[in-house]
C-alpha cells in the first residue's frame, strides 16, 4: 500500500509510525514529517519535535507546463521559417497571402499556449502516449485550419496556392516531429521527478471529520505522487475528534494554518466540512482566504450558497474551486520579467544619482544611507523594505507605528528633499530585484501602522487580500490621490478598496498606465512629506 507524504520544507516528526489511519487495520500510514509548529502549538497538539528531514526541491508543475507551452511555440516558429527556406516556390521575402497564413498559424499557437490548464498537475500525470497524442492534435490544428481556409479561399489557377500548400503541410510535420521530440525527452525526467515527489503539492485539509477522513483515504490511493498533505487543521478541540488516526493527522487550527503560509508555500487547501454546517463553512472559508492560495471545497457542493468558480478534479480527487490565485503563472512570469528587467536598469542608469544622494544624506546627519522597515509582503508575510533615510537615526520608526506629519521633526533637511519628489523610493528596486516587491502593486505598509489608534487589519476585513499580489513601489491607490500618510479610516478603505480593484483588473498595460502616471504626479507634485 503506498504512503501518504505528510511533510514541509521545515520538516518536524508527528505521532509514531504505523498510526491507523481510518480505524481500519489494513490501512496504516507512516507520517514521516509534519509542519513545524512554535512550542505552545506543540503542546497544544501533543506533537513532539524530532530530527528534522530534507525534503527534495518541489519542481512546480505550472513551470514545466508552462515551460512546455513556451517551447512549441518556439519550435513552431523554427520550423516555419526552416520549411519556408526549404520551398522551392518561394522566393525572397514572404508576399501579403504567404505572410497572412504564417501569423494565422502562429496566432492559433500562442492562444493554445496561452491557455493554462487548470490543473497541470493532472497533465503530467497523463500517460506519455496520450501526452504526445494530445501534443500531436494541439500542434495539427492550426495548419488543418490554415489548409482548409487556403483550398477554400484561393482558386485552382492561382500562383500562391500550390508552394503555400507545400510549405504549409512541411511545416507542420516539421512542427510534430520537434514537439513530440521534445515530450519523448522530457517523459523520462517527469516519471524520475515524480517517483522523487519532486512534482507534488503541497495541500492542507480544514476538517477532521468524515468527509476529511475519506478525503486522506482519496489520497492516499490515488494520489499520492501528486499531493503532499502538510497536515489537518481544524478550530475544534483535538478530543473532539473521533478517528485516532484523524487525531494524529490534526496539527492545528485555521490560526495556525494562517500562520503557517507566512512561513512556507502552500498550493491548496482543501474545505473537508459537513454539508449541514453552511454557516460555519462559509465563515472559514472568509477567513482562510486571507491567504493566496488555492482553495477547494471537497468533495459534494449540493445546496451551497458561494461564489464557486468552475468544477475541477485535483490528481483524480473530485474538487470544487472557490478561490484561485489573481494571477496565473505565466502572468506572475511575465510580471516578475519585466519588473526585473526595468529595475535592473533603473539601479544602473540610476547609479549616479543614488551615490549623490547617498552622501548627501552621510553629510546632513549620523547614521546609516539606508533605512529598513518591517512591512507586510505578498502573503502577510515580513519584508524589509529599504529607502533612502529621511529621518534622524535615532527617531527611526523600523515598524511605522507612527505615520509622518507634516513638518513631522524627526525628518531632517535632506530628508524633506527626498520625500518631497519621492526620491527616498528609489532604493526599493533592490527589493524588486530581490523578488520581495513589484513595481506596480499595492503599496506595503508597515507592520505597526495604525490609523486612528486602530490597526489596518481591524478596520477593513478584507484588508489581507490586498497581499494576494506582491506590493508595489507605486500603484493604482497611489495615482489617484492615495499617497503619504493614511489620516483617516476612511483614506484606508478607500486604499484598500483601489489595490483591490488593480488585482481584479491587472494587466501589463494596466501596469504601464501606472508608471506613467506616476511619473507626471511626481514630477508635479509639491506637497509630499
Amino acid at each position: 500500500m503506498p504512503r501518504l507524504a505528510v511533510s514541509s520544507s521545515h520538516a518536524t516528526a508527528a505521532a509514531a509510525a504505523q498510526e491507523t489511519l481510518l480505524g481500519d487495520a489494513e490501512r496504516t500510514t507512516t507520517l514521516d514529517n509534519v509542519i513545524e509548529l512554535d512550542a505552545p502549538q506543540l503542546r497544544r497538539t501533543g506533537i513532539h519535535r524530532p530530527t528534522p528531514v530534507a525534503a527534495p526541491t518541489r519542481i512546480d508543475p505550472r513551470a514545466v507546463v508552462f515551460g512546455l507551452r513556451l517551447a512549441d511555440i518556439l519550435i513552431a516558429a523554427t520550423t516555419g521559417v526552416a520549411a519556408y527556406a526549404l520551398q522551392p516556390g518561394f522566393n525572397g521575402m514572404p508576399d501579403p497571402t504567404v505572410a497572412f497564413a504564417a501569423l494565422a498559424v502562429m496566432a492559433m499557437f500562442v492562444r493554445f499556449a496561452d491557455t493554462e490548464p487548470r490543473a497541470p498537475y493532472n497533465a503530467l500525470r497523463r500517460p506519455p502516449a496520450r501526452r504526445l497524442a494530445e501534443a500531436t492534435l494541439r500542434t495539427l490544428f492550426p495548419f488543418v485550419v490554415s489548409l482548409a481556409l487556403v483550398i477554400v479561399l484561393l482558386p485552382h489557377d492561382h500562383a500562391a496556392r500550390a508552394p503555400l500548400t507545400h510549405w504549409l503541410t512541411l511545416w507542420a510535420m516539421g512542427a510534430v516531429a520537434g514537439i513530440c521530440s521534445v515530450r519523448l525527452l522530457l517523459t523520462a525526467a517527469i516519471a524520475r521527478w515524480r517517483r522523487q515527489g519532486r512534482l507534488r503539492q503541497a495541500v492542507a485539509i480544514f476538517g477532521t471529520g468524515d468527509i476529511a477522513e475519506r478525503l486522506v483515504a482519496r489520497m492516499q490511493e490515488s494520489a499520492e505522487d501528486s499531493l503532499e498533505l502538510i497536515g489537518l487543521f481544524d478550530d475544534r478541540d483535538r478530543r473532539r475528534i473521533v478517528s485516532p488516526g484523524m487525531r494524529s493527522l490534526a496539527v492545528g487550527t485555521a490560526d495556525d494554518l494562517l500562520a503557517l503560509s507566512r512561513r512556507r508555500d502552500i498550493d491548496r487547501v482543501f474545505v473537508a466540512l459537513p454539508h449541514s454546517a453552511e454557516r460555519r463553512v462559509i465563515d472559514v472559508l472568509k477567513k482562510l482566504h486571507q491567504m493566496p492560495v488555492e482553495i477547494s471545497l471537497a468533495p459534494d457542493l449540493v445546496g451551497y450558497n458561494l461564489p464557486c468558480r468552475e468544477p475541477d478534479d485535483i490528481a483524480g480527487l473530485p474538487v470544487h474551486e472557490v478561490y484561485g490565485r489573481p494571477l496565473t503563472f505565466g502572468q506572475v512570469l511575465v510580471k516578475s520579467a519585466i519588473d526585473k528587467v526595468l529595475a535592473a536598469l533603473v539601479l544602473t542608469l540610476g547609479a549616479p544619482l543614488f551615490l549623490a544622494l547617498a552622501l548627501a544624506i552621510k553629510l546632513d546627519s549620523k547614521g546609516p544611507v539606508f533605512f529598513r522597515q518591517n512591512r507586510y509582503g505578498f502573503g502577510d508575510r515580513m519584508i524589509g523594505v529599504y529607502k533612502f533615510r529621511t529621518m534622524y537615526a535615532k527617531l527611526c520608526d523600523h515598524n511605522g507605528k507612527s505615520q509622518t506629519q507634516s513638518n513631522d521633526p524627526r525628518v531632517t533637511r535632506v530628508g524633506h528633499f527626498l520625500r518631497r519628489w519621492s526620491l527616498d523610493e528609489l532604493p526599493q528596486v533592490i527589493n524588486v530585484l530581490r523578488g520581495e516587491m513589484s513595481l506596480v502593486g499595492p503599496r506595503p505598509h508597515a507592520v505597526s501602522m495604525r490609523v486612528e489608534d486602530r490597526l489596518n487589519h481591524d478596520i477593513v476585513p478584507d484588508y489581507a487580500l490586498r497581499h494576494h499580489m506582491k506590493p508595489g513601489i507605486t500603484g493604482w491607490a497611489q495615482v489617484n490621490g492615495y499617497h503619504g500618510a493614511v489620516p483617516t479610516e476612511e483614506a484606508l478603505r478607500a486604499r484598500v478598496r483601489h489595490d483591490l480593484e488593480y488585482i481584479d483588473n491587472w494587466s501589463p498595460w494596466f501596469d504601464l498606465q501606472i508608471i506613467l502616471r506616476t511619473v507626471r504626479i511626481v514630477l508635479g507634485q509639491r506637497q509630499a512629506y
